[in-house]
């Protein structure tokens, strides 16, 4: 007999514990439940505030589109190489700061110049080009390239 107790005292031992275990999982449940909405929650928070910033730079670079086209980017090139030539570096610098990035961009795909990145920044574009026409410039010094 003393078998059967200590059998019928384990069972309800088990049988509790089981109870217990199945209580913790539905806690845990809930839990989990309540973290990812509060997740949900804080990623759309971000997401709103992220966007209201991201929003303003879309509008801006929406409304500075390509003016120039793949024809136009080496005519203007050669306008800026021969007012880099006559000394007006500075009004050189002025109308590459005026370009558009999408402009900058294709000036620098149509010279040649391998992009640094899938999105370089207008600084470096800029560089890019300025390095370009000064190269240009030290490498026709004593050549017309009319006559060519």
């Amino acid at each position: 007999m003393i078998r059967k107790d200590i059998l019928a005292a384990t069972d309800q031992e088990s049988g509790g514990l089981v109870d217990e275990i199945g209580e913790l999982k539905e806690i845990l449940r809930e839990v989990s439940k309540k973290l990812t909405r509060i997740e949900t929650q804080v990623k759309r928070g971000v997401l709103s505030a992220g966007s209201k910033t991201s929003e303003s730079a879309i509008i801006a670079n929406v409304s500075k589109s390509a003016n120039l086209s793949a024809e136009n980017v080496l005519e203007a090139y050669e306008e800026l190489r021969l007012q880099a030539k006559n000394g007006n570096e500075e009004e050189v610098r002025k109308k590459l700061s005026a370009m558009s990035a999408t402009d900058l961009n294709l000036m620098c795909c149509e010279l040649g110049m391998p992009p640094s990145s899938k999105n370089p920044s207008r600084k470096k574009m800029f560089e890019l080009i300025i390095g370009r026409i000064k190269q240009s410039l030290r490498l026709s010094r004593h050549i017309d390239r009319q006559t060519l």
